[in-house]
């Protein structure tokens, strides 16, 4: 295989994906080698997408290869409504949209020994609605999709997953879901793309593209505090008010005074749970989302949101019209400082899935 990439890194890279261009048939690669280091590779839509690791400034002569990286997998349980999403045969998350829920969720988050970052007690009785990762939004069109009272609630049922991806650099699916009144009214459809890399447990990427589209009349999404779209419900442990966890966000905010309802353009929410050590969730904004930065609906006891409308007002998208809401999150077992998440961050605006 006699097919090469010279790559300079702009940054530090650590277990980055990086999307390296080429109109060359890449069937067959699993991988590229510089210098006797061996990264993750997967062919994509216009060239490679590889998992590098560099110095700043170093530059990477790569050739494509078919070595065993290991991998990330994406299986479907069609009799449990369940996929399963691995990263180097550890299990990583698991997408549930059983309609037995009122909503889909990705959850419980694990690291390689199966310690959770997120809440995913199914019955829960404080805020039973916030289960692990989910896409929810507490007033569209005066209909709630984000509480689930048994006589009111919206729903939100998936029609379809789609594009799923299993392969050395990553894993991937879609997951079409049509969003409806508690009398099954439609009000809009969601596609929502998710996307996991073949990186170690001391930093793991998903990266979401959430796509609404007003295909049954106009949609308002009302200034709601129950909102996200993206929310995510951290393990107790990592909790501020009775856990280890602390809050902090891009702008040099600290706790939840500092950052509950402030714009950055991340937010952050860490801490080292008794017996298990570090453990840090990071939730980055994009610059293509509507009115950026994100302000933050994030809370001491544990909730941790993106949320635009509560601060910033009410959204309304047109019939026929879509949205998209782009986001990365971390899964990290080490502490990083806020100059490291700041860097970070700036790879991600240079590398943000948009090819797989």
């Amino acid at each position: 295989m006699n097919i090469t990439f010279v790559y300079t890194a702009p940054r530090k890279l650590t277990e980055e994906p990086v999307f390296l261009a080429s109109d060359a048939n890449l069937s067959g690669v699993t991988s590229v080698s510089c210098g006797g280091k061996c990264f993750a590779a997967s062919p994509v839509d216009g060239g490679l997408l590889a998992v590098l690791s560099a110095d700043a400034g170093e530059t990477l002569t790569l050739s494509a290869a078919s070595e065993d990286c290991g991998g990330c997998t994406a299986v479907t349980d069609a009799d449990s409504r369940t996929l399963h999403l691995s990263v180097g045969g550890n299990a990583f998350a698991d997408y549930v949209f059983d309609p037995a829920f009122p909503k889909p969720h990705l959850g419980p988050v694990t690291d390689n020994s199966g310690n959770s970052f997120t809440r995913c007690e199914l019955m829960h009785k404080e805020h039973p609605h916030q289960r692990s990762l989910i896409i929810a939004i507490g007033n569209v069109n005066g209909v709630d999709c984000w509480n689930e009272r048994a006589d009111r609630c919206g729903y939100v049922r998936n029609e379809e997953i789609y594009d799923v991806v299993s392969s050395s650099a990553y894993a991937a699916f879609s997951a079409r879901s049509r969003w409806t009144d508690h009398d099954d009214g439609r009000l809009m459809t969601e596609n929502t793309r998710f996307v996991v890399y073949n990186q170690t447990e001391a930093c793991r990427m998903l990266d979401l593209r959430i796509t609404f589209t007003a295909d049954s009349g106009d949609v308002v999404f009302g200034p709601t505090k129950e909102a996200g779209p993206l929310g995510i419900r951290l393990r107790d442990e990592l909790r501020a008010d009775i856990g280890q966890g602390i809050l902090c966000n891009s702008r040099g905010g600290i706790g939840e005074s500092e950052c509950w309802g402030k714009e950055a353009e991340w937010c952050d929410y860490h801490g080292a749970p008794e017996g298990i050590g570090d453990m840090g969730v990071t939730v980055f904004d994009h610059p293509s989302n509507e009115r950026y930065p994100t302000a933050w609906h994030i809370r001491a006891y544990g909730l941790f949101a993106a949320n635009n409308l509560y601060f910033k007002g009410a959204y309304t998208l047109k019939a026929g019209e879509s949205i998209t809401y782009t986001y990365r999150i971390l899964f990290r077992r080490q502490t990083m400082s806020a100059d490291e998440l700041s860097a970070r961050y700036e790879t991600y605006l240079a590398h943000a899935a948009q090819k797989w």
